[in-house]
């Protein structure tokens, strides 16, 4: 299973409520941390590490610099649009206790199985990291670990796409591709395009790339994959907000297809500064 990490704050935090890529769900003032130059050192490719946080916490654990847009859907047969207010968001436990991460993320059951938009709705969901006053810095990496849970179906026509984001606002898209596992690809077209761009024409095996498959216990439906992800880019400004969005397809809720994160390091290019450890 994936390596855990100490969770510590050494950029100042806030918790980011106004809108952002979609609106959140609530707005609270920022929580100021100072800062401390004594603390992390730099990684070997001179990156140093501002926020670590593996959610290895008690379950139920919440976290003021990660918030949750509203839920919103489409029901694709009836066109009936809406959105659900979302809660906090905070730590889970794997099936088989073997790993603490942050979700489950993907949306409640939209409807009923009796309703004719059951398996046809589209439910989007964008989870958001916000950190702020970071010190000068002209570049900044973002690493985490993306756990596809259960029956993510990639490009399938009858059940999917079923597609994953990554961007930041204000800037670029880092990712933008469809997760499967779903093996039953000659029956529902359950390809991915990952490591590919959704869109590309490329289509690959399900669970390709996948750092781990199986391993947290996920066994009722198709299991799960584990995707260690990382993006480095340019960024000069003194708050950077990290947004995290699956586009989802049928509305049967997370006990179908949902998703969660862990291990998650933002690193820049800056002077060393951090803050005392957060337990």
């Amino acid at each position: 299973m994936p390596t855990k990490l100490r969770l510590f704050i050494a950029a100042t935090c806030l918790i980011c409520g106004a809108p952002t890529f979609l609106v959140l769900a609530s707005f609270r003032p920022p929580v100021t941390f100072p800062y401390n130059q004594a603390s992390l050192k730099s990684t070997a490719s001179g990156f140093v590490v501002i926020y670590r946080n593996d959610f290895s916490g008690p379950v139920g654990s919440t976290f003021p610099e990660w918030t949750s847009s509203p839920i919103s859907f489409n029901k694709t047969v009836t066109g009936v649009q809406g959105t659900i207010p979302t809660e906090k968001i905070f730590t889970v436990e794997s099936p088989n206790h073997s790993q603490r991460f942050m979700g489950e993320f993907g949306g409640p059951p939209i409807g009923q199985p009796a309703d004719p938009d059951w398996n046809r709705t589209r439910v989007e969901q964008t989870v958001s990291l916000c950190l702020q006053s970071l010190g000068p810095h002209t570049r900044v990496r973002v690493s985490f670990d993306l756990y596809v849970l259960k029956s993510w179906d990639g490009n399938s026509q009858k059940y999917g796409p079923d597609r994953f984001t990554v961007r930041i606002t204000g800037g670029p898209l880092f990712l933008d591709t469809t997760f499967s596992n779903n093996p039953k690809v000659l029956e529902d077209g359950s390809y991915q395009s990952y490591p590919d761009w959704y869109g590309t024409g490329i289509s690959h095996a399900p669970q390709t790339g996948a750092a781990l498959i199986g391993t947290l216990g996920y066994n009722n439906f198709f299991k799960e994959s584990v995707y260690h992800l990382s993006f480095t880019f340019d960024h000069a400004e003194p708050t950077i907000i990290v947004q995290f969005g699956s586009s989802l397809y049928e509305g049967k809720g997370t006990a179908d297809e949902s998703w969660g994160l862990d291990n998650v390091v933002v690193s820049t290019d800056g002077p060393e500064s951090s803050c005392p450890p957060r337990r």
